[in-house]
């Protein structure tokens, strides 16, 4: 169920993709996307972060490093008939290189699925429109009980739109 990332994405020179490991401070990158955008960071809502290897253990979850750490992360995990991609954050520093593209890549082609589907923070649209350039169709809204009571958009994506 793991594609080898070369066959699915050429890692842009001065990044090195990997599975995250125990030692990786996932919850401290993430807490940085969050306060750039002016969200409350809460380990007990975001509790997959507490043990990634763990949360994640049927599925998968990517780092993307660069000379000072991790840049980027993306995770994938079987829900049914479902591939729900989870995760995607890219630092600043990151973005515009590719990395975010090149991870959803490489979360689509993990193992075999009906569809892919994950929800977004109605906040982040950079994020939407790359999930839709991808052929992620736009879904119902929620709202999460998280302290900022965040709005999330739905996306889901067909196998057959697979590129």
């Amino acid at each position: 169920m793991y594609p080898a990332v070369e066959s699915v994405w050429r890692v842009p020179e001065g990044y090195r993709v990997r599975e995250a490991t125990p030692n990786d401070d996932v919850a401290g990158h993430i807490r940085t996307i969050y306060e750039e955008f002016g969200l409350d960071f809460d380990l007990e809502f975001e509790d997959d972060l507490v043990d990634v290897m763990e949360s994640y253990a049927s599925g998968a979850f990517w780092v993307v490093e660069d000379a000072e750490g991790i840049v980027a992360t993306g995770a994938v995990a079987p829900n049914g008939a479902a591939r729900v991609i989870k995760r995607m954050y890219v630092a600043p520093r990151g973005r515009r290189a590719g990395l975010a593209r090149g991870l959803l890549s490489l979360c689509l082609s993990w193992g075999g699925f009906a569809w892919s589907e994950l929800w977004s923070d109605v906040r982040f649209r950079s994020a939407h429109q790359l999930y839709q350039s991808a052929g992620f169709r736009p879904g119902p809204t929620r709202v999460l009980t998280d302290p900022d009571r965040s709005v999330e958009r739905y996306f889901r994506h067909d196998a057959a739109a697979v590129r």
